[in-house]
């Protein structure tokens, strides 16, 4: 009766064991991958001068994707004959977004590695927060965006003011 008490604790201290060494690497990868984002929010009553910055490296260049300004899903454009059949390293994805309700100014850059990971590399844009309708959904792959290379993904303003810009790096 003693060897099968010792046992079961025996098993337990291993399950426990597993359990702390999972959550450990969880915490880690998820630390790590939060250290490679780069996120800064910015109060401002006009994001006009940030987008122009922006946008003005891409004069002339058409976005991947052209989203209405009424958010029906019928007049979507997908360039997809700027998609090339040889992939161009990819730093990461830049992103801009202005909210005029919050008066804020979101810009983030994920890297490109971390957009290869996510369920076979499909990335949805833009966010459920913005004015468009639930039923506009993009679907890009990262090897699509990387086949593009650098450039122009999204340009868009909603008639409401929200400001979406993503470009490739």
């Amino acid at each position: 009766m003693a060897k099968r008490k010792s046992w079961g604790l025996i098993i337990l201290g291993i399950v426990i064991l597993v359990v702390i060494v999972c959550i450990g690497i969880v915490a880690t990868v998820g630390f790590a991958i939060f250290r490679q984002m780069d996120i800064q929010t910015v109060a401002s009553d006009s994001p006009d001068k940030d987008f122009e910055n922006a946008r003005a490296r891409f004069v002339g260049q058409v976005p991947l994707i052209e989203l209405p300004a009424d958010g029906e899903a019928d007049s979507v454009v997908m360039h997809r004959e700027k998609i090339g059949k040889e992939a161009v390293p990819l730093t990461g994805l830049r992103v801009m977004v202005w909210d005029p309700r919050d008066h804020k100014l979101v810009r983030f850059t994920i890297p490109f590695w971390l957009l290869k990971l996510g369920r076979s590399g499909r990335i949805q844009l833009p966010g459920r927060d913005t004015s468009l309708s639930t039923d506009v959904s993009l679907h890009v792959t990262a090897d699509e965006i990387e086949r593009c290379g650098p450039g122009l993904i999204l340009d868009y303003k909603s008639p409401s003011g929200e400001q979406i810009l993503v470009w490739a790096e």
